[in-house]
C-alpha cells in the first residue's frame, strides 16, 4: 500500500461585465494535484516485468493489458530495481524499488506514487482466506 499525488487537468471560465454592457470572458486550463491512496502490483521475472499502476495516475488514452503495463529498460542490481513503465507513447513513468528497504516509487507526468513492497511467493505464502 502507498499513496501519492496525481496531476489532473482543471478548467475554469471567467466572465465579466461593466456598467456599459461590455463583456469579456476567458478560459483557463491548468493542472491540480489530487492526493490518493492505492496499491501497485509488480511482477518481474528475468528481463521481463509488468506493473499494475494506480488508477489515479493513468491517462484516458493508454495501452496496457487488463490493467498491467510492460516494463522497459529493466535494470536489477543488489540494491535497486529500476525501469520505465510503458503507459503510452508519451507517458513512460520511472519506477524504482529499493531492494533493501522495500520502498517503491513511480514518478511521471501523471503524478507520483510511493509505497512499501511486500514479497509474494505463491508457492510459500499462506492464503488469507
Amino acid at each position: 500500500m502507498g499513496g501519492g499525488a496525481a496531476n489532473k487537468v482543471d478548467q475554469a471560465t471567467v466572465n465579466a461585465w461593466d456598467n456599459h454592457g461590455n463583456s469579456a470572458g476567458a478560459n483557463v486550463l491548468g493542472t491540480r494535484s489530487v492526493g490518493f491512496e492505492d496499491q501497485v502490483n509488480l511482477w518481474i521475472e528475468g528481463a521481463e516485468g509488468r506493473v499494475r499502476m494506480p488508477r489515479s495516475m493513468l491517462p484516458p488514452i493508454r495501452g496496457g493489458e487488463n490493467g498491467w503495463f510492460k516494463l522497459k529498460d529493466i535494470e536489477i542490481s543488489d540494491r535497486e530495481i529500476t525501469a520505465s513503465v510503458a503507459v503510452n507513447a508519451l507517458n513512460n513513468p520511472k519506477l524504482r524499488v529499493d531492494r533493501c528497504s522495500g520502498m517503491i516509487s513511480i514518478s511521471g507526468k501523471a503524478g507520483d506514487f510511493t509505497g512499501r513492497c511486500q514479497k509474494y511467493d505463491p508457492a510459500t505464502e499462506r492464503r488469507a482466506f
